[in-house]
């Protein structure tokens, strides 16, 4: 039901219309005016969903708005116009929801924009969401950002809110300043830990939105556990307005990624209204408690349903980027080590032999235990550190680290440390979860040429750090369980405007934990599914451990 036709029910209501009417709202009669309140309501289409709308602003509240009695008309007037709303429902279903979701704006770019920039934005222009997998490097930051400018010019918006990881929103602002330096819409950068860890900063974002919001969601794959505070905190964000995007290089490891991530978009795509919904749907459950997954159904359906809104974009289909060759580096552990790493995997094989089927969390912790030891330290029980060396560090002689800059990437803090007291403290750019307020200042100092060296955890400057394309040689002192954390990684080297042959190396002890690692990543899988997948199997996860 068109809001025209909404209109000759409702007794002096009115339609305004926006900028190129890409606005339009039916407002309507309702609430309290006067001595210093005014309530508005009205009616929109928002998420192809007919919503009631309702404002109430109080001059003598201490923030100038009223919740406690918008919260109190809006459930009165759903309750009145429930029957309404019904029959508009019924009405909208009559229509395929990607004709209900399709959207007919001009798109605006600069006259430098690359080929598959442009061919990606005229993509989006064409929906009202979308989900753009782009490859690290492939510049999906400004393709998102001339949507937002897009968006602008046809009347559809007049702020863009922006959910990023917290490491990133640096970034993403000089992306904006270079961009769309005179952008008249009105922008916010929140952090995903931002909104699951500040009850304030979420709600302030929640006031903050509107219909008129374009949301950003960056790095998306963040956000996949439906179970997540930041999940559910960013869903709610979403909800408020119909023009949204999901962004990010590496969009799924399996099937179940898939659920959160466009229900972001519209909860209509998959056609699950919850995630046991999805669950029973496409996935197949079992392992000793019926909670893992074994098997997927219905796949060419699934990737049916989220086709129409999804574009993707493949670096080495779309940039021509000079050669990289990868090369591994050994070294055997010391004494400590060897000490500490066969004493932790002996314990391993013991709680084996006690469990009829090994918990999951004991394996990984012995493993990770396993590789902190490879890694030069030893976590003693009262949280202490015990350091055993690490003969990585010497094997840096054998590369020419020394010519040019070169960028380290670790998996933990500890590493970091001792990687900057070995290469001096005054020659390294850090960049982790511990120094966020120096971090962009570090960063700088890199980029600049003033510190010669770059060392980072891969959790931090893994994802979404653009600017170190001058660099054109990256060292990998441990790494994660997951491929694509190091294709990540790899990828803020890998990308526009990197000129020089690449150079990727690996560290790593002569150990069969490490090895794995190793063997996964060539893979390009995940070792934590492999692991998972022996947990039942007695025999089979005892080989498997004797072998590291």
């Amino acid at each position: 039901m068109k809001l025209e036709q909404l209109q000759k029910r409702i007794k002096g209501s009115r339609i305004y219309y926006g900028k190129h009417r890409g606005l339009r709202r039916l407002y309507f009669r309702y609430g309290r005016q006067g001595r210093g309140i005014k309530t508005s309501t009205w009616f929109e289409v928002i998420n192809d969903r007919l919503e009631i709308r309702v404002k109430v602003e109080n001059d003598r509240h201490p923030d100038y708005y009223d919740i406690e009695l918008e919260h109190r008309y809006y459930s009165d007037l759903r309750k009145q116009f429930h029957e309404l709303i019904h029959d508009c429902e019924l009405e909208r279903k009559k229509v395929p929801l990607h004709e209900r979701l399709k959207d007919d704006i001009d798109p605006v770019y600069s006259p430098d924009t690359a080929v598959h920039q442009v061919q990606a934005l005229r993509f989006m222009c064409t929906m009202k969401i979308s989900a753009l997998f782009a490859d690290t490097g492939t510049m999906k930051t400004k393709m998102s950002l001339d949507l937002a400018e897009s968006r602008y010019q046809a009347g559809q918006i007049r702020k863009v809110l922006v959910c990023c990881p917290v490491s990133i929103k640096k970034n993403f602002q000089d992306e904006i300043t270079k961009w769309h330096p005179n952008a008249q819409w009105e922008y916010l950068i929140v952090g995903h830990e931002s909104l699951s860890q500040s009850d304030k900063t979420y709600l302030k974002t929640l006031r903050w939105m509107d219909s008129e919001t374009m949301v950003i969601v960056d790095e998306s794959h963040f956000c996949k556990n439906p179970t997540a505070k930041r999940s559910k905190r960013i869903l709610s964000l979403c909800e408020k307005t119909s023009y949204k995007v999901i962004m990010t290089g590496t969009p799924t490891e399996n099937v179940r990624d898939i659920y959160m991530q466009f229900a972001l978009l519209s909860p209509l795509i998959t056609g699950c209204k919850s995630w046991i919904h999805f669950e029973e749907k496409y996935l197949i459950m079992g392992g000793y408690d019926g909670t893992e997954v074994i098997g997927y159904k219905n796949i060419d359906h699934l990737m049916g349903l989220i086709e129409p809104y999804t574009y993707q974009v493949k670096k080495e289909e779309v940039l021509d980027l000079p050669a990289k060759k990868e090369y591994a580096l050994y070294c055997s552990l010391n004494a400590d080590q060897r000490r500490r790493y066969e004493d932790t995997r002996q314990s391993l094989m013991d709680e084996i032999e006690k469990w009829e089927e090994m918990p999951a969390h004991i394996i990984f912790r012995h493993l990770t235990i396993m590789q902190q030891i490879c890694c030069g330290f030893f976590k003693l029980p009262d949280g202490s550190r015990e350091e055993l060396g690490n003969p990585k560090l010497g094997k840096l002689e054998d590369i020419d680290y020394k010519e040019g800059q070169t960028i380290f990437f670790c998996k933990y803090l500890d590493e970091v440390s001792q990687l900057v007291n070995n290469l001096g403290p005054e020659n390294c750019a850090v960049f982790t979860g511990e120094n966020r307020k120096e971090r962009d200042l570090e960063k700088h100092l890199f980029t600049t040429g003033i510190k010669k060296y770059f060392v980072s955890t891969m959790s931090t400057g893994g994802t979404g750090l653009n600017g170190l394309q001058q660099c054109s040689r990256l060292v990998f002192l441990s790494n994660s369980y997951k491929w694509r954390e190091r294709k990540q990684c790899i990828g803020r080297i890998d990308r526009m405007g990197q000129e020089h042959r690449m150079e990727i190396w690996d560290i790593q002890t002569e150990t069969g934990m490490e090895q794995r690692i190793s063997n996964n990543i060539r893979r390009k899988g995940n070792l934590a599914d492999e692991i998972r997948e022996l947990l039942h199997y007695k025999t089979k996860l005892k080989k498997y451990v004797k072998g590291l």
